[in-house]
């Protein structure tokens, strides 16, 4: 009776797990790229465990058991504390961020109305200055002229009564012919509802300091 054949073991083993093939026709290729006939032959015999070990966490493929699965591997639990935190810690400081800015706002608003509404930042090349943007609703009884002078029939200008006068259909209505802009413009059926003061930065462009 012969003795039984001898563990192919690699002289390159040690504690640390495998990642490469250690030996043979393919050494020194990562364990993903081992053709499947040859990882499923040395799979039959006795091999050293880590070798083992290795093969079969490439599902003794060309591919690890996690790709040929088409599965991801579960997130580590100390991966997702940490990019947790790292986000709750980026949210907080983007709204302190806005915070300041604001309240930097408050106090620069003055100081550019004393220096005609803007400034220049010759550091920077830029030119700070105040610009108002007035927030508009429709008066529903001035735009209602619309149906009184048989523009609009009534059911279309049902449309565009909401709590206010829904913008978004009026310009339905002149993106589609039914009106043109400058009949609703005559109107005179925009109401300024509320004058927002931003502060614009842009670049100089050749513009001098006010």
């Amino acid at each position: 009776m012969s003795a039984p054949p001898a563990p192919i073991i690699s002289p390159a083993l040690s504690g640390v797990p495998l990642q490469q093939m250690p030996f043979g026709k393919y050494k020194g290729l990562p364990f993903a790229q081992v053709p499947e006939d040859y990882a499923a032959w040395l799979l039959k015999r006795d091999i050293d465990d880590r070798l083992r070990a290795a093969l079969e966490g490439s599902n003794g493929s060309g591919q690890t058991a996690s790709a040929a699965n088409g599965a991801a591997q579960p997130a580590q639990a100390g991966d997702i504390n940490r990019v947790v935190s790292e986000f709750l810690q980026a949210r907080g400081e983007a709204a302190d961020a806005r915070r300041h800015v604001e309240e930097v706002r408050g106090r620069l608003i003055p100081l550019l109305e004393r220096s005609n509404g803007s400034w220049t930042d010759r550091a920077s090349g830029q030119r700070v200055a105040i610009e108002e943007q007035p927030r508009w609703e429709y008066d529903p009884s001035a735009l209602h002229r619309l149906v009184d002078s048989g523009l609009l029939a009534d059911e279309r200008f049902a449309e565009c009564l909401r709590t206010v006068v829904d913008k978004n259909v009026v310009a339905s209505w002149i993106e589609q012919g039914a009106v043109s802009a400058e009949q609703v413009n005559a109107l005179g059926a925009r109401t300024v509802t509320r004058v927002l003061r931003m502060i614009r930065v842009r670049p100089l462009n050749g513009a001098t300091s006010s």
